[in-house]
């Protein structure tokens, strides 16, 4: 009956029939063509553009980033901005904390976890608000939008808009959620030169944004919707009250719950700013700046505050004592013996920002611990042995001890405890010098194997430089029985050093008891008495420089004053200058504990000296000669013999103006080429003896 009727209507209605069926059902084709079109067209014309076409290649520019500094508990020690002047500090999502990152989704953009880069829901509800209002009140950026402004900034124009929203797609497409949000939180900008969350915290509340309460954090997420006008340091009222706007988002979405909103909007809002040092009052920015240098973000170190203020604040007092007498630097360091890490590092004076801790300076006396441990470990001596205190010459050089005074026959400790000159250089010459600076550049005094060739038998009485770190991670070596140990002052602990031993434990405790004595270190700090101390001085020639070392099997304390210029100062004696801060900035630190282990002292026998067999002399060239040389020769043929005798037995060192030549046996030949000038030749035997001629070259 249908079938027929519809055939009927057609044979009446011929015009109403085509080709494809009827015209109502064409036009209905049609019109859902033309509806799929617009609705699927755009979007599928939005994604593949952002599928197909390239990411700028400048789209990734990142900001530049500053650093803080922290203490081993995560206190701030000295900041520094980036070198566009803002407060930058780069982290991980993980170093964000709890709160943030929930606080800034919601307030910037609640379905950020869901969208895939535009919020095509909200850009409706936006469009509807703001023709219904004839203006713009409502935006629709979302997390990924405002990073690509951050990345590219464009003016606020539609096209701008479109290209915002294609740029964000493409963002999302090459990156998760996280990375996103993490980029956000680090370009932000928070308020006057802060950039990003991490500063931020850091700026308004001083502390790390992982330990932000869920009010502050609430505050910082607010902020970069109008960063100068809710700066909390200028307009609190506004910043308090988009900080509540801000928590009852949190609340709308679930991230908190009603007693969570409760207390946090109770929270008073309490700003700790200027909590970011620049200022040098613990004595550590020459130290910090190096260390900061290559380093961006946080960088967390070794050092202690409480120890870095209070050593700081007692070099500081003998610094100004010492400043009208001529000096003009001082430099402090603090060992933890227990695990090699740096507890404070001071460094005052000197030119500009320069750490005097690196600064390599004459080490005076202090490496004769080293000398008398290198003599008890090779059997040469020991502390109860009698050496003689008296004057001698080596190849006409005469050295004095500093009083200009002898002793004559004492025990090895006690001309180690007093610092002798002269029993000290006769040891070293049984020892051997080379021998003896291996062992001292091997427990952490890099340099002064070269230093020593040159120096010879004078390495033991402030011959050779070192620096103060260097000094102290010698000295931590001969309190861990001769092991070297690995001083570190970034907080990531180091693997320990797996070379064997340089020195049995047993000369360095013999070596370190000796430089133990009550009476000694009561007569300058009775206070450091209590954890019986090892320690010992030294004073350069010409007194440009004053040392103390003080450690017990704990904690290792150096100081050292000095002159940058190179000019003496009366003022600049070892026991004096530097001991006393030495001894009181121990005596305030250390925890208390065992002293050094017992072990024998030796039986009083004296020493048998080694007496060298003839002096040692440069025969040739002899001094005051004058060499002609051809410079377009053959290298070959333009080279000068050198050739000395006399000595002890062993390898001979050559130098010409202070740098190394090469080593040859004794009576064998030395070769150099000669340049043009006046130089200055010198070589040096194993015992330490040194020869020297000059000549010009012409």
């Amino acid at each position: 009956m249908d079938g027929a009727s519809n055939t009927k209507k057609a044979r009446c209605f011929p015009a109403l029939r085509g080709k494809n069926g009827p015209w109502w059902r064409r036009r209905w084709r049609t019109l859902s063509l033309i509806v799929f079109l617009l609705l699927a067209g755009p979007p599928a014309v939005f994604e593949g553009a952002a599928r197909w076409l390239p990411y700028p290649t400048n789209g990734q520019r990142m900001t530049h980033a500053s650093t803080v500094v922290l203490d081993r508990n995560g206190r701030p020690l000295a900041a520094f901005t980036a070198v566009d002047g803002s407060w930058c500090l780069p982290l991980s999502m993980g170093e964000y904390g709890r709160w943030l990152p929930l606080a800034v989704e919601a307030v910037e953009d609640a379905r950020f976890r869901s969208h895939g880069g535009v919020d095509w829901l909200a850009v409706a509800a936006a469009l509807v608000q703001d023709l219904a209002a004839r203006r713009v009140v409502r935006g629709a950026s979302t997390i990924t939008m405002q990073v690509q402004r951050l990345r590219q900034p464009q003016p606020r124009t539609v096209k701008a808009k479109m290209i915002e929203a294609l740029r964000a797609r493409q963002i999302e497409l090459a990156h998760n959620k996280e990375q996103i949000l993490g980029e956000w939180l680090e370009r932000a900008s928070f308020g006057g030169n802060v950039v990003g969350a991490g500063a931020a915290a850091w700026r308004w509340f001083g502390i790390s944004p992982a330990s932000l309460s869920l009010a502050q954090a609430a505050l910082i997420a607010g902020l970069p919707q109008s960063p100068e006008r809710l700066r909390p340091d200028r307009h609190a009222a506004a910043a308090l009250a988009r900080r509540d706007h801000v928590l009852r988002r949190m609340a709308v979405v679930g991230a908190i719950d009603a007693q969570q909103l409760a207390l946090a909007l109770q929270e008073p809002l309490t700003l700790a700013l200027g909590r970011l040092p620049q200022s040098d009052d613990l004595g550590a920015m020459p130290v910090l700046s190096d260390l900061a240098a290559d380093r961006l973000g946080l960088v967390k170190t070794t050092l202690d505050t409480v120890v870095q203020r209070s050593a700081a604040a007692q070099l500081r007092g003998g610094f100004e004592r010492l400043l009208g007498s001529g000096i003009d630097g001082a430099a402090l360091g603090v060992l933890d013996l227990t695990d090699g890490s740096w507890l404070a590092l001071v460094s005052m004076g000197g030119p500009g920002w320069q750490d005097l801790t690196r600064a390599e300076r004459s080490t005076g006396s202090t490496l004769k611990p080293f000398i008398y441990a290198s003599a008890f470990a090779g059997g040469i001596a020991t502390p109860s042995t009698v050496v003689e205190d008296d004057p001698a010459g080596w190849m006409g050089w005469a050295p004095m001890n500093y009083d200009r005074a002898w002793r004559g026959r004492c025990s090895a400790a006690e001309a180690l405890r007093d610092s002798r000159n002269l029993p000290a250089m006769r040891l070293l010459e049984q020892v051997g010098v080379a021998r003896c600076a291996g062992q001292m550049a091997a427990l952490g005094l890099t340099g002064v194997e070269v230093a020593a060739q040159r120096a010879g038998l004078a390495m033991g009485i402030g011959g050779v430089e070192a620096n103060l770190r260097n000094l102290a991670t010698a000295y931590a070596g001969l309190a861990n029985g001769g092991k070297p140990v690995n001083t570190h002052l970034l907080s990531k602990t180091p693997s320990p050093i797996s070379t064997p031993a340089v020195l049995p434990s047993s000369a360095c405790w013999q070596a370190l008891r000796a430089l133990t004595n009550n009476d000694r270190t009561t007569a300058v700090c009775s206070a450091a008495t209590r954890c019986e101390p090892a320690w010992k001085t030294g004073t350069s020639s010409g007194h440009r420089d004053a040392w103390c070392v003080a450690l017990t099997p704990r904690r290792c304390v150096v100081v050292w004053f000095g002159t940058t210029r190179g000019s003496g100062v009366p003022a600049l004696i070892g026991g004096e200058a530097a001991a006393p801060i030495a001894l009181s900035v121990l005596a305030a630190i250390d925890p208390g504990g065992a002293s050094w282990p017992v072990v024998d002292m030796g039986t009083p026998t004296p020493l048998v000296t080694q007496l060298l067999t003839a002096p040692l002399v440069i025969t040739h060239p002899p001094t005051g000669s004058e060499v002609l040389s051809d410079p377009d020769a053959p290298a070959a043929s333009r080279r000068l013999s050198l050739e000395c005798r006399g000595g002890a037995a062993g390898q001979r060192w050559w130098f010409v103006d202070g740098a190394p030549i090469g080593a040859v046996a004794a009576g064998e030949t030395a070769w150099w080429v000669p340049t043009i000038g006046a130089h200055e030749v010198r070589v040096v035997d194993h015992s330490g003896q040194a020869a020297v001629t000059e000549l010009v070259v012409r």
